[in-house]
């Protein structure tokens, strides 16, 4: 698959990681509201399932913008029309991830943004939700062509 190949390229490595790194930290950070030493209490109150697609939404989300640079970087690989839908497609998916409150108590991020009403419903149903979030990011690396068997293009520095 192209993905695997251009994930093996160290950079792009590298940029999988830190996206995926800083887009957990800061979903957790936001979901604190800053107040870090509450990390241990928000962990513990997280659900082992929520828990499971925070990790896997962290580590597609690394894999989407990472994919994505490689086509920014490479601009033969694809149109212009196909990088700007998927750019956006790509960021629909993660503002609605961080939108969804993993748990009730994790939701005052969201009621800075959203009605008392709204958060109920999106913590009632923050299952189906993270699957739709999770289905966005990879429909975004299938249509950006990540699953293809294409050969990818080698980009050098010099």
């Amino acid at each position: 698959m192209k993905l695997f190949q251009v994930i093996s390229t160290p950079f792009y490595f590298v940029t999988f990681a830190v996206a995926a790194i800083v887009l957990l930290a800061l979903y957790i950070f936001i979901h604190l509201i800053g107040i870090v030493q509450n990390f241990d209490v928000w962990l513990a109150d997280l659900p082992w399932f929520n828990a499971v697609f925070l990790l896997l939404f962290s580590v597609l989300f690394g894999l989407a913008f990472s994919f994505q640079v490689y086509i920014w970087k490479s601009p033969k690989t694809c149109s212009v029309k196909k990088r700007i839908h998927g750019g956006a497609l790509h960021s629909i998916g993660t503002v609605g991830a961080l939108l969804i409150a993993q748990c009730p108590g994790c939701a005052t991020f969201t009621a800075l943004f959203l009605p008392v009403s709204a958060i109920g419903f999106l913590t009632q149903f923050s299952l189906l939700l993270n699957f739709i979030t999770i289905g966005l990011l990879v429909f975004t690396l299938h249509y950006l062509g990540a699953f293809s068997a294409e050969e990818p293009v080698v980009i050098t520095n010099g």
